[in-house]
């Protein structure tokens, strides 16, 4: 059971990294939904604003992808006690679904209260709701799919 969810919070985070990857080569489209200050910097200053969106794609897919990759691993890797890298992977997840559901939650929230109290910047508010909804679903999944890992034995799925 845990695998299933595992498999949801990689691919919202794979979704998550995608835009950002997508941003980093130059595309546009919901950049303003991130805010004005992501449009202005992509224009005053691309090549630093295209370096940094890779390289935050890169890191939102290795949290996406890892934990999911060090579940299925465990077993094998355990048996071999070759590394104890997949151990490590789990437990920087649990601290990183609980950031993941904090800030997303919370920024989710605050666009909620934001488009109930004023019209302004509702794009960048609906951004908010989208970006951070994906990250509150995220931490959500990979919490739940480390929970069920921790119940369920090596060799159960």
């Amino acid at each position: 059971m845990a695998i299933r969810y595992f498999a949801i919070a990689c691919a919202l985070g794979i979704v998550h990294a995608g835009f950002s990857g997508y941003w980093a080569v130059g595309g546009r489209w919901m950049l303003n939904t991130v805010g004005s200050f992501a449009t202005e910097w992509v224009e005053r200053d691309p090549q630093t604003a295209r370096t940094a969106l890779l390289a935050l794609a890169l890191v939102k897919l290795g949290a996406a992808i890892l934990p999911a990759l060090a579940y299925m691993n465990r077993p094998r890797l355990a048996a071999q006690n070759r590394t104890r890298l997949p151990k490590l992977v789990l437990g920087i997840s649990w601290p990183g679904s609980m950031l993941l559901i904090l800030w997303g939650g919370a920024s989710f929230i605050g666009a909620v209260i934001g488009l109930i109290a004023s019209d302004e910047n509702r794009s960048v508010k609906y951004g908010h709701l989208f970006f951070d909804g994906i990250f509150l679903l995220w931490g959500a999944a990979l919490l739940t799919a480390l929970i069920l890992a921790r119940r369920s034995p090596y060799g159960q799925r």
